[in-house]
């Protein structure tokens, strides 16, 4: 399989993308110093201090532990966690690395003593405190360039009082040390009674560079790696807002029982008490599962290896930069030579100018003239990524046109510095991307291939019937697997829960009264108990349901309810290699041949899906729900729409119709509701929720009352409809941010990736590529196999067991047998349905996904079919369970 992230995507942040008009004032305002602009102010914030993505695991610790001001529990978990990484019996906590700094200063550091390091930043922050700290690091060393110069080491223990070595991991981003070089530095140490602290902030990325650089490391864990590390020194200092993706915290580790008991001691003078030492309990139990977290083999190599891409595809546009562990340092003086002076901050200016991208050069003025660019740790796609790298490449392409900030006021420190700029005329750069960053991470599961084929068996060679916590990249369906943002989650947890009308009722009434246009707005604890509520009130036994295409439960609940299923949906839909771009049409000439059959009281109403799922996600044009609303309005036959994935087709609508082409989605959409009477909706899809949907009326307010009567006995409350307030407040928010039109074509553009990759490498899929979705054609793959040989099941089983990639079956086991003969529907499509969580994968992902299936349709000739163990009556694909023939 690929590389791709070894996590999926639990929560996001959405991005802000302010005009070139809005830049220009953000910089005017910052004194066009960009430490000064805000997060809301830019796009990519390029720094990667306490910026990273937190595990779910981390995020949760936040709401577990007691706050309490002496002995927390928090306190133990972190002591726990320091053992187990680093492997030290003592802990001081601290509340940032210059807390830690601060207190081995003031308990180790007499008047005239030098402290040797290999850090420029180190040097920054001794400096300022009037200590000596010459400057170690052996530039001669291509390889490990944060070694310390050992003979230089020991000239300055000979001609200096030196209490300790402060060195640092991957020294200011940039430079390693290797094993052998830290352990000869410790031996020179101990001979000469000198300590030798550690600042590991960095350490699993230097670990990661010695397994891949040193010699006889390769064989070894990043965490073994760690360890070794953290022990070498006699006292270790870690700033958890690096590797260990938390905002804030810090620690100092010692086995040292002396020198513990001064920093005990001194910590309560400046940090607090010595068990939480300017940490909340919270921090500190983020802070322990980010410890336990940063040496996961698969992550940091993960982490590392974005680095590099990004890096190197920086080299290949030309970018003069030196490499750095957590991004590209970008060399200002020559990317702009014709400037004599700012030219770090006069570079950081012009990117976010142009682009909207934030770099900050922080520290002492002068320090160098570098320009970190960093990536926040699992926060960035590499799609992401590669555009932030062309904004840089753009920019240097026209750097001649660059004038230097003129200085306005100055100081010791890049933050205090202020300037003024004639604003250059440069070619912008325009981000065609996710519209979020990574605010949380959900680990996936990983299988051997062995343990894959012993938990297909197990499951009956049903995909449903896998566990979550076995399946790597998780596409069985788009329902209610979405990853949330935190304004979303904002909204939800800011809730006053009420057991009648909440506030939260009336927003959520408003927010779908606004974007839909229809006047009464029905909650439904999800989009099945408003298809039940819709079948049970307007279907009279008897009477026929026209469709564009079955749904599997919206057939079930129409069946339920007396009514009879008919499929209108145009010939091309049943055609996986038609190219027809509306296959989600109706037929009106079907349509009015069972209307002219059964006579306009005999259909209960048109049931009108948008993106139709069992079609391949195929969207319908407008001018065909204007053709339908107009022949179904003249024969007083209702039309009611699944608008589950509304904004997908609007989306489609904007993308292939030239007169909607300007035409934000959010108008698309309104103008498609009006061809309709009343919608159902599942909000597990569009609306961006894990749970909750809706049942919706134009106008008709009797049709409102008679469905308020069955809500009241069959799901709850007419204003919850069985819903927690919280889940209303997350729907309203979610509907809000569906239709921005950077969401909405992120979205459905990944399913068109995927299809794309699939259709490049010669696999049949239904064609053209859907909204939520990639159709593979199992018949086509599998054309040895017998329709009652299942074989969409059967492929669905493949893809798992190749890959550790869940999908579905949509085919002869999801259309289920006709009840007069028993015998099975065998539909036309018989398909593998491979469906994209909104905001939960990347694109990384998606080529994975590609090579796993096509490493299948490279095997497919030995594949062999299934048969029933155990059939369920009624949706027998949920808990079917198979055998292989």
């Amino acid at each position: 399989m690929g590389i791709h992230e070894p996590h999926k995507i639990k929560t996001v942040r959405l991005l802000s993308f302010p005009s070139i008009q809005e830049r220009k004032k953000n910089l005017a305002d910052a004194a066009f110093n960009t430490f000064h602009l805000t997060p809301s102010q830019v796009t990519f914030d390029m720094c990667s201090y306490g910026t990273g993505a937190m595990s779910q695991e981390q995020l949760s610790g936040q709401f577990v532990g007691d706050e309490a001001y002496a002995g927390s529990r928090n306190f133990e978990t972190l002591q726990a966690a320091v053992a187990e990484v680093f492997g030290h019996t003592y802990l001081c906590p601290t509340h940032n690395i210059l807390g830690s700094v601060k207190l081995v200063v003031s308990t180790m550091v007499e008047p005239g003593s030098a402290v040797p390091t290999n850090s420029k930043g180190t040097i920054d922050l001794l400096a300022p405190r009037n200590i000596q700290a010459p400057y170690l690091r052996d530039e001669s060393d291509s390889l490990f360039t944060g070694n310390t110069d050992l003979a230089e080491a020991e000239k300055i223990i000979e001609e200096s009082s030196v209490p300790f070595f402060l060195i640092q991991a991957f020294a200011d981003g940039q430079h390693p040390f290797s094993l052998e070089n830290l352990r000869r530095l410790r031996a020179l140490a101990d001979r000469n009674g000198v300590r030798l602290m550690l600042d590991g902030s960095r350490i699993a990325k230097n670990a990661w560079y010695i397994q891949k650089h040193e010699p006889g490391q390769a064989d070894r864990s990043i965490a073994e790696i760690v360890k070794q590390i953290a022990k070498t020194a006699h006292v270790f200092l870690f700033d958890g807002g690096r590797d260990a993706k938390t905002n804030t915290g810090g620690v100092i580790t010692t086995d040292n029982p002396d020198d513990y008991e001064k920093f005990m001691n001194e910590v309560v003078v400046f940090e607090g008490l010595h068990t939480y030492g300017g940490m909340a309990g919270r921090t500190m139990e983020s802070l322990s599962r980010g410890i336990l977290e940063m040496v996961d083999e698969a992550e940091v190599h993960w982490v590392m290896d974005q680095n590099e891409r990004f890096t190197q595809r920086l080299r290949d546009g030309g970018v003069p930069l030196e490499r750095g562990c957590d991004g590209a340092y970008l060399m200002a003086d020559a990317f702009l030579p014709h400037l004599d002076s700012n030219q770090n901050d006069t570079l950081a200016a012009a990117l976010y100018l142009v682009s909207g991208v934030r770099t900050v050069a922080q520290g002492l003025v002068g320090k160098d003239s570098l320009l970190p660019v960093q990536v926040p740790r699992l926060s960035l796609t590499n799609d992401q990524l590669n555009q932030v790298a062309d904004a840089i490449i753009q920019l240097h392409a026209q750097s001649d046109r660059i004038g230097g900030l003129q200085t306005v006021s100055d100081g010791e420190w890049k933050d205090q510095m202020g300037y003024h700029w004639l604003f250059p005329d440069l070619e912008l750069f325009s981000f065609d991307t996710f519209p979020f960053k990574i605010h949380t991470i959900e680990k996936v599961g990983v299988l051997s291939r062995e343990d894959r084929e012993k938990a297909m068996r197990a499951a009956g060679y049903n995909t449903f019937l896998l566990r979550s916590a076995d399946v790597a990249i998780d596409l069985l369906t788009d329902s209610g697997t979405t990853a949330m943002s935190v304004d979303q989650w904002a909204a939800y947890e800011g809730v006053r829960a009420s057991a009648v009308t909440s506030d939260e009722y009336s927003r959520f009434v408003k927010t779908l009264q606004d974007t839909f246009g229809y006047e009464y707005i029905i909650p439904t604890h999800q989009g099945r108990a408003a298809e039940h509520i819709l079948s049970q009130t307007r279907i009279q036994p008897g009477q026929l349901v026209p469709g564009n295409m079955y749904f599997t439960t919206t057939k079930l609940h129409q069946e339920m309810a007396g009514g009879v299923f008919a499929d209108v949906i145009v010939d091309e839909a049943h055609d996986p290699e038609s190219e027809f771009p509306w296959k989600g049409n109706i037929d009106v000439s079907k349509l009015d041949s069972l209307v002219k059959e059964r006579s306009p009281e005999g259909i209960a109403y048109v049931s009108f899906e948008h993106s139709v799922n069992l079609a391949g996600g195929q969207p319908a044009s407008m001018d065909n729900m204007k053709e339908v609303y107009e022949y179904c309005s003249a024969t007083s036959i209702p039309v009611f729409f699944d608008a589950t994935r509304t904004v997908e087709n609007a989306y489609m609508i904007q993308l292939k119709d030239p007169r909607y082409a300007d035409t934000p989605v959010k108008d698309i959409v309104r103008e498609m509701m009006l061809y309709g009477d009343g919608c159902t909706v599942s909000g597990k899809k569009d609306f961006l929720i894990n749970i909750g949907g809706c049942l919706a009326f134009r106008d008709n307010a009797e049709w409102a009352r008679e469905a308020e009567e069955m809500l009241r006995v069959f799901e709850g409350n007419v204003v919850d409809g069985g819903l927690a307030a919280a889940d209303l407040a997350a729907i309203a928010r979610g509907v809000v941010e569906m239709v921005d039109d950077r969401h909405i074509h992120s979205r459905v553009q990944q399913t068109q990736y995927l299809g794309r990759l699939l259709v490049d490498a010669g696999i049949p899929i239904v064609m053209p590529p859907g909204t939520h979705a990639i159709f593979l054609d199992a018949r086509k793959i599998l054309p040895h196999l017998d329709q009652d040989e299942f074989p969409a099941q059967r492929l669905a089983a493949e893809i798992y067991v190749e890959s550790g990639v869940r999908s579905m079956e949509r085919g002869n086991v999801s259309k289920g047998r006709d009840p007069d003969t028993g015998e099975n529907y065998r539909p036309a499509l018989e398909l593998v349905r491979l469906t994209i969580p909104r905001r939960a994968y990347t694109n990384d992902h998606m080529k994975a996904v590609a090579e796993a299936v096509i490493r299948v349709w490279e095997r497919r000739d030995s594949i062999r079919g299934l048969r029933f163990v155990y059939e369920p009556e009624k949706l027998r694909f949920f808990q079917g369970r198979f055998e292989s023939l």
